[in-house]
This record gives C-alpha cells, sequence and structure tokens, in this order.
C-alpha cells in the first residue's frame, strides 16, 4: 500500500547502509559476532543443557553484556527472569516408552532487557526481540546421535541466535531516538525442553509488559550458516502486511528471504503466536550438523550473522514506527498436524505446565475452527479430563487422543478461573 511504502522509504536507508558497508566495518561487527559464538559454544559450557553449570553461567553472561550495551534491566531479579516449569525425565530402563519416566519440576531463567522508545512521537506497544541460549548438555533426548554422551555445543543452535540477540541490541541502543515503541530482548532458557521458557513469559511477562501490548515478536534461531545469501523468514503468513514489509528490506540487505508460514514451529515464537502476537522466524536453514556433537563454532558464517543481525534491526525499527496493528492472521490446521493420530483436538499446549505446578494439560492456544474451539475450550484453560481418564500431563493426552476415533465424542474438563467446567467435544470425521 501507499501508506506501507511511504514507512519503507523512511526506515530502509541504514539497511542499505548495511548492505553497502565497508568490509572492514563488517568484518569488525563479525569478529565480535564470531566470539560472542565462539564463547557460547566453548567446551567450558558443557553443551548448555538443563539444570547445568554451564547453562547458568551462559545466562549470566547474557546479562552482563545486556547490562554492558546500555540495556534497562525488565526481569524479575534485574536481568534475571526466574521461572519454574515441570519437565518429563526420561527413564533410561524404558527407552522404548516415549511415556516413561517422571515428570518433576526444574529452575531455570530468561535474560530480559529493554530499551525504551526515545523518539518524539512514542506509539503505545512494545516490540519483541528474542533468542533461546539454551542447548542439550551432553546429548541425551533430543540428540540425533542419542547415543554419543558427549557434548552438543550448539554453536548455530542457539548460540548463533543468541549472538544475534547480541548484535542488534547494540545496534538498536544507538538508535533509541529512532524508535517510536519501546524493544524488549529476550534470551530464552528451556526451549529445547519445550519452548518452556518463552511459553512462560508468553503466560507471565514481567517488567509491567502486558501481552495484549506486544506489537510484535521477532525470533532468531539457528541464523549463523547463511549460504547463498538465503534466509527463511518464517511466520510471514501470521500478519497480512509482513511481506510487503519485509522484502524491501530483504533486498536492501542483498538477502533473498523466503517469507512464508504461519506462526506455529518447532521455536520460542510459537509461545508468542499462540498468545495471538504476529510473529517472524529468522533461520538459515537445517544442516547435517543438527543437534549432534560436531554443530561447533568453527562452522559458523559470522559475517552472515551479522548481516541477519542487521536485517533484524531494521524490521524491528520498521515495526516499531507502524501507526496501526498488524493484521493477526490465525494459523489454519495442517494435515501434518494429524499424522500420527487419527483426530486432533486443534490445540496449542503449554509445555511449561500451570504456574503453580498443579496436575493438568494448559492451552497456550486454541484453533476457532478446531474441535476445542468450537466445544468453548480456551487460551489458559487447564485440561484434568477427557472422557473417563484424568489428564495429568501432555502424555496423558496423547495417550488418550491415540485411542480415540474420528466423530466420536467426550466430556472434556477443564480448570477455568478456579473453578470446573465440563464441556462436550466432538472430534471431526
Amino acid at each position: 500500500s501507499a501508506a506501507l511504502a511511504a514507512i519503507i522509504v523512511l526506515v530502509s536507508a541504514p539497511a542499505d547502509a548495511i548492505a553497502q558497508n565497508s568490509t572492514g566495518a563488517i568484518s569488525s561487527a563479525a569478529e565480535q559476532y564470531q566470539a560472542d559464538v565462539a564463547w557460547w559454544a566453548d567446551d567450558a559450557l558443557e553443551g548448555r543443557g538443563m539444570e547445568s553449570a554451564g547453562l547458568e553461567k551462559s545466562g549470566k553472561w547474557v546479562a552482563r553484556q545486556f547490562e554492558v550495551i546500555g540495556l534497562e534491566p525488565a526481569g524479575d531479579d534485574g536481568f534475571i527472569d526466574p521461572f519454574t516449569a515441570q519437565v518429563m525425565i526420561p527413564d533410561p530402563d524404558q527407552a522404548d516408552n516415549p511415556h516413561g519416566g517422571e515428570r518433576r519440576e526444574v529452575k531455570a531463567f530468561n535474560v530480559v532487557g529493554r530499551i525504551p522508545a526515545d523518539a518524539a512521537t512514542r506509539l503505545p506497544g512494545a516490540i519483541v526481540v528474542g533468542a533461546h541460549y539454551d542447548h542439550l548438555g551432553m546429548g541425551g533426548q533430543g540428540s540425533l546421535e542419542p547415543d554419543a554422551v558427549e557434548i552438543h555445543n550448539g554453536a548455530d543452535d542457539n548460540a548463533s541466535g543468541t549472538a544475534a540477540l547480541l548484535a542488534v541490541a547494540r545496534e538498536l541502543v544507538g538508535r533509541s531516538d529512532e524508535l517510536r515503541r519501546d524493544v524488549w530482548f529476550v534470551a530464552f532458557s528451556l526451549e529445547e525442553k519445550g519452548l518452556l521458557g518463552s511459553s512462560t513469559f508468553a503466560r507471565e511477562p514481567t517488567g509491567g509488559l502486558e501481552m495484549d501490548s506486544v506489537f510484535a515478536m521477532l525470533n532468531m534461531d539457528m541464523v549463523g550458516r547463511l549460504t547463498d545469501d538465503k534466509l527463511q523468514v518464517l511466520g510471514g503468513g501470521s500478519a497480512e502486511e509482513w511481506v510487503e514489509l519485509v522484502t524491501p528490506l530483504c533486498e536492501a540487505a542483498m538477502l533473498q528471504c523466503t517469507i512464508a508460514g504461519d506462526g506455529f514451529g518447532s521455536s520460542d515464537q510459537s509461545s508468542f503466536f499462540a498468545a495471538g502476537v504476529p510473529v517472524l522466524h529468522f533461520f538459515t536453514g537445517t544442516h547435517s550438523e543438527y543437534h549432534k556433537p560436531s554443530d561447533d563454532a568453527n562452522l559458523i558464517n559470522a559475517e552472515g550473522g551479522v548481516r541477519v543481525a542487521g536485517l533484524v534491526s531494521e524490521v524491528t525499527v520498521l515495526t516499531a514506527g507502524l501507526e496501526t496493528p498488524l493484521t493477526y492472521v490465525e494459523a489454519k490446521e495442517r494435515q501434518s498436524q494429524r499424522m500420527s493420530f487419527k483426530v486432533t483436538l486443534g490445540i496449542v499446549p503449554d509445555y511449561a505446565g500451570p504456574s503453580d505446578g498443579a496436575p493438568g494439560l494448559l492451552l497456550s492456544g486454541v484453533r476457532p475452527e478446531g474441535p476445542a474451539g468450537k466445544a468453548g475450550l480456551e487460551r489458559g484453560d487447564i485440561i484434568v479430563g477427557m472422557g473417563d481418564k484424568d489428564i495429568a500431563s501432555i502424555e496423558d493426552y496423547m495417550m488418550v487422543l491415540a485411542e480415540t476415533e474420528p466423530g466420536s465424542s467426550m466430556p472434556v474438563t477443564v480448570m477455568r478461573n478456579d473453578e470446573r467446567v465440563v464441556l462436550e467435544v466432538t472430534f471431526d470425521d
């Protein structure tokens, strides 16, 4: 539209500058980026696995970098935002049983900082820019070499994204006078365990942020392997305006962007999309080292990572200046989601579980056209029963779903505002 075109002209000049910058300037930023990735992907951090000393150390290092860069602290404890979550701990004696093991509470923390908008004409709302900093530790569950008890350094997944998060923060802290909305920077923990850090933040944001004021969320996960200038910008279908907004910025940065897909996926933007926020996930593609011990820092394209961070900076400035809200687009259910089951309920589970640790399946999203939406289930409901089965966890839910036939109906019991509500659900034929 003409309005969008006018906005793009106003903010695209810095992107042109990035694309035409001297080799020396890019190389300097790339050196910093490579150094950041190498720090996170060092064997000394033992793969930044859940509950490890390496994960705690790396999170605290992010907090120190936020402080040095000049962000304002926005967590519950300075930059640190602690949370607890219920996690299924696999039982090695039940390797063939996907539901084998025990659920227990674990402690972790996100790292949260912000840049207050400093433009003369501030706008309501905030932009969230995020990346996860955890990985798989010594392997095991989630590793594509599950028998290899070795350090999984996760250079691309996701030291590359966290290094890009710092690069965007460094860029924008000096451009706060261009920002018309506050920008929040969040390094999420326990993404590898089911988006636990981001789902907790989306449910209980800190620093006075309200989820209904989040204008957009930009996620960087695996941005360290740029090849042939090709970049995937996932979530391009989560708002009607994304393609028209982002395409000129990609062209200015000399990046060949594929901008498509709804906001769901196996990374932290999903938690925000489920909460009704337009999202983008910047991704340079998968590779043979994914979730293997061989994902090391020497394979990172540092200059590519800097270029992706530069693009995200420009998208942030542009989005922060939009006068009208983005048009959120609900995801349509995809056939692939039915592959493992004959039926689907049409929900998005919150893998962190109820905040008080109570049993049940917490819903972070409900698709209106799905069986759950038609029956009246809502975001924030906690499913505690399906038919005659108690639901204490997502594993219980999956077992019931696996036994359910198309066209059948059953009562689904949820906890809603401390009250038990029973709803009749009919599964689609």
